[in-house]
């Protein structure tokens, strides 16, 4: 009897044991999750500040002027940087003193930003949805729309803060197999010096050549003969003509990298047929990528030049800045 009771309390004690431990590490996860959800949130949050700091540089007048001209084209919270709550909010940082009119536009304008949040949300859109809930949070830190979505909030952030450390390891990866590449293209180049040397070092000296002096030969009188006819000149083919532009409008530059104050520059390869039409426009470089090459590409493709019968290929580089 005394050894059942030991027995029964010895296997009590291993599942509170067991318990005990199935709790620390559900709690470990919770955290570790926690913890990835916060670090997403604080760097969305750092976007979202940067966004509207840069915003706040910008005269008091300019901003109240293209706040006005956002309204009357609805762009309430779109795009990024140029739309009608970023540049309320700027305002408001600014000023840093209520303003009745700047806090009555943000109210009016935040339900945009969660219709757009929500429709985000149902599209996993995170990038636009994480976006959203920032400047919903910068206007409003108690809107009740961030805690009904709270849940879904942060598994975006978690996954944002995933995919950015995956793009990061994707750089460092990037970054060392470049100079690996290099690493090994100057041990190449120092062998190759290495074996010239060597080779040339093991070739015998060359024995100067003495020339004795040519002997004296009488030259006889020279003979008069008459000078053949000319030979023909061979017709050279006619150059071919040079293609002329007839339209060739520059591209446009892009909304929001004009807003955004970003810079860069493409540089394409142009196909034009006998006609003078364009028949292909291939992008060699760009800086940054896929910022300015749309614009580019749709633009070159509908210039029309004065043909001259054969398939041509040009490049031009476009500037932006």
């Amino acid at each position: 009897m005394k050894y059942h009771k030991a027995s029964m309390r010895t296997g009590l004690n291993s599942l509170l044991i067991l318990a005990f431990c199935l709790g620390l590490t559900a709690c470990s996860d919770k955290k570790d999750e926690q913890a990835a959800a916060e670090s997403a949130a604080k760097v969305h949050k750092q976007k979202i500040q940067t966004s509207i700091d840069r915003l706040v540089q910008w005269p008091e007048k300019d901003l109240r002027d293209r706040a006005r001209k956002a309204v009357m084209e609805q762009r309430w919270v779109k795009p990024s940087g140029n739309s009608a709550l970023e540049y309320y909010l700027a305002l408001r940082q600014k000023l840093k003193t209520p303003d009745e009119s700047v806090e009555t536009a943000i109210t009016d304008i935040v339900p945009y930003a969660v219709i757009g949040m929500d429709q985000a949300i149902a599209k996993f859109d995170d990038r636009e949805a994480l976006r959203l809930e920032g400047l919903i949070r910068l206007a409003d830190p108690n809107a009740p729309a961030l805690a009904r979505v709270k849940t879904d909030l942060e598994k975006m952030k978690a996954r944002q803060a995933a995919a950015e450390a995956s793009a990061a390891t994707e750089e460092e990866d990037k970054a060392a197999a470049e100079a690996k590449a290099l690493a090994d293209a100057a041990k190449a180049k120092e062998e190759a010096a290495r074996k010239a040397k060597e080779a040339t070092a093991g070739q015998p000296a060359a024995t100067p050549v003495v020339q004795a002096p040519a002997p004296v030969v009488q030259a006889p009188a020279p003979v008069v003969q008459a000078a053949p006819p000319p030979e023909p000149v061979a017709q050279q083919p006619a150059a071919k003509a040079a293609i002329v532009p007839i339209s060739t409008p520059q591209p446009p530059y892009p909304r929001e990298a004009l807003a955004s104050g970003t810079k860069g520059e493409v540089v394409a390869e142009i196909t034009i047929n006998g006609a003078g039409d364009v028949t292909g426009v291939r992008i060699i470089s760009a800086s940054p990528r896929n910022v300015f090459d749309k614009t580019v590409q749709s633009t070159v493709r509908r210039w029309k030049y004065r043909g001259n019968g054969e398939t041509t290929t040009i490049r031009r580089t476009f500037a932006f800045n």
